[in-house]
C-alpha cells in the first residue's frame, strides 16, 4: 500500500467515525427537546390519548431508548428514512423536492461566483494597489459580513416593491401547476422568480473566492518561475494566467467544502424569499418535532459536509506535493 493509499484509508476511517458521531448527536438532541410531536394534535382535539399511544407504538417511540437508537442507526445507515410523523408520507418523498430546489438555487450560484469572483480576484491581485482592488475587497467583504437575510430584504424592497421588476417571494406563481422537473425549472415563470435569490446568493459567496484568488496571485507574483516567464518575454496577461493557474488549489478545495455545505441550504435566504428548500423544511420539522424528517435531513447535510471535507483533503494531498500524507510537515 502506497503512502497516499494509507492517507486515503485513514481519511475514510475518520469520515466514517464522524458520520457515526453526527447521527448519534442528532438522535440524542432530538430526544432532549421538551414536548413531543403529538402535543399540538392532542391540544387541538384531533387525536385522543389512545390514538397517540398507537402512533407512538407504530413509530417505535414507546420502546426503551437503546432500542430506539439501534433501530434508528439501522434505518439511517441503510437510507431507510421511514415516514414523516405529521405528514404521513415517506420522508424521502418530502425531502427530495426540497433538496432539489436548494441545489437548483445554490449550485449555479456557487459555480457562477467561483468563476467570476476568482477571475476578478486574480486580476486585482496582479494589479495590487489599484482602485479596483480596494473597491472589490471592501464591497465583497461588506456583502459577506452582512447577514444574508438583510441583503435579501434590501433587494426585495428595491427590486420587487419599489421598481417592481421581479416577484418578491416563492419559486413560481400561485396559479402555476407544473408537472415534473422539466416544466418546473425550464419555464419563464421560474426564471422570473429565480433572479432575485440567485443574485443574493452569488453576492453572498463572492467575498471568499475573491480574497482567496487575490491572495494566491499576490503570493505567486514575486516567485522565481514568474521571473523566468518574464525573462522569456511573456506578456502581463500570460504571466497572470500562469500565476492564477498555480494558485487554484485553495480555490478548488474551498469550492469542494462549500459544495458540501450547500446541502444545508441557506436557511435565512430560503425563509426570506419563501423558497421551498431543505433548510426551510428542516426549520419547520424541528418546530413540529417530526423526528424521522429531522433525522433524515440532518443526516443528509452532515454526510454531504463530511464527504466534501474528505474530497478537500484528498485534493490537497493528491495535487500538492508539498503536503505530507503521513501526518508530518513538508520537507
Amino acid at each position: 500500500m502506497t503512502q497516499f493509499q494509507r492517507f486515503l484509508a485513514k481519511r475514510l476511517a475518520i469520515s466514517v467515525l464522524l458520520t457515526l458521531v453526527a447521527v448519534s448527536v442528532i438522535f440524542v438532541v432530538l430526544r432532549l427537546l421538551p414536548g413531543s410531536p403529538f402535543e399540538a394534535l392532542v391540544t387541538s382535539g384531533n387525536l385522543n390519548q389512545q390514538q397517540i399511544n398507537e402512533i407512538r407504538s407504530m413509530y417505535g417511540l414507546n420502546q426503551p431508548l437503546w432500542q430506539q437508537y439501534v433501530s434508528y442507526m439501522g434505518s439511517i445507515l441503510t437510507f431507510e428514512f421511514g415516514y414523516s410523523i405529521l405528514r404521513s408520507q415517506p420522508v424521502w418523498s418530502v425531502l427530495e423536492p426540497r433538496l432539489v430546489n436548494t441545489l437548483i438555487l445554490l449550485v449555479p450560484a456557487l459555480v457562477t461566483t467561483a468563476v467570476l469572483s476568482s477571475s476578478l480576484g486574480m486580476y486585482v491581485g496582479w494589479n495590487r494597489g489599484s482602485f479596483l482592488e480596494k473597491f472589490s475587497i471592501i464591497s465583497t467583504t461588506f456583502l459577506r459580513s452582512t447577514p444574508v437575510f438583510i441583503t435579501g430584504i434590501f433587494f426585495i424592497i428595491v427590486f420587487a416593491y419599489n421598481l417592481e421588476l421581479v416577484p418578491a417571494f416563492g419559486m413560481r406563481s400561485v396559479t402555476a401547476s407544473p408537472e415534473g422537473y422539466a416544466e418546473t425549472f425550464l419555464s419563464v415563470d421560474f426564471a422570473y422568480h429565480y433572479v432575485l435569490p440567485f443574485t443574493v446568493a452569488v453576492l453572498y459567496y463572492s467575498g471568499d473566492f475573491l480574497l482567496l484568488a487575490r491572495n494566491g496571485v499576490v503570493e505567486k507574483r514575486g516567485s522565481e518561475f514568474l521571473k523566468l516567464h518574464r525573462a522569456k518575454g511573456l506578456s502581463e496577461m500570460q504571466q497572470l494566467a500562469r500565476a492564477g493557474r498555480n494558485s487554484m488549489l485553495p480555490i478548488l478545495t474551498y469550492f469542494a467544502l462549500r459544495l458540501g455545505m450547500i446541502f444545508q441550504g441557506l436557511i435565512l435566504l430560503e425563509v426570506v424569499f419563501g423558497w421551498p428548500g431543505i433548510g426551510r423544511e428542516l426549520v419547520l420539522a424541528i418546530q413540529q418535532q417530526d423526528y424521522p424528517l429531522v433525522q433524515a435531513a440532518v443526516f443528509i447535510m452532515a454526510l454531504a459536509v463530511i464527504i466534501a471535507n474528505l474530497a478537500a483533503d484528498v485534493l490537497y494531498a493528491y495535487f500538492d506535493p508539498t503536503v505530507s500524507t503521513n501526518g508530518s510537515g513538508s520537507a
